[in-house]
């Protein structure tokens, strides 16, 4: 069972949906998308770190709350962008 306090574990669906959300919410800036997904492979391929990851979508979402509050999501509690 989850700890108090914790939130449920994102799914390969929402996942998705973000992903989804994303797009849509830059479709006239598809460079910014393409620069989101830059982004996640370099985490996903380790030539980046969760710390530097962290940063650098803060740095892209900068200015819209809808998309940092989405990717928080997929963060543990503390690690969460403000």
């Amino acid at each position: 069972m989850a700890g108090e306090g914790s939130k449920p574990k994102a799914t390969i669906d929402d996942a998705h949906a973000y992903l989804r959300s994303v797009k849509d919410k830059f479709h006239n800036d598809l460079d910014k998308y393409d620069k989101f997904l830059a982004i996640m492979n370099n985490f996903k391929t380790r030539r980046i770190d969760r710390a530097d990851c962290i940063i650098e979508v803060r740095e892209l979402f900068e200015g819209h709350q809808d998309m940092i509050s989405g990717f928080n999501k997929f963060l543990p509690e503390w690690l969460e962008i403000s």
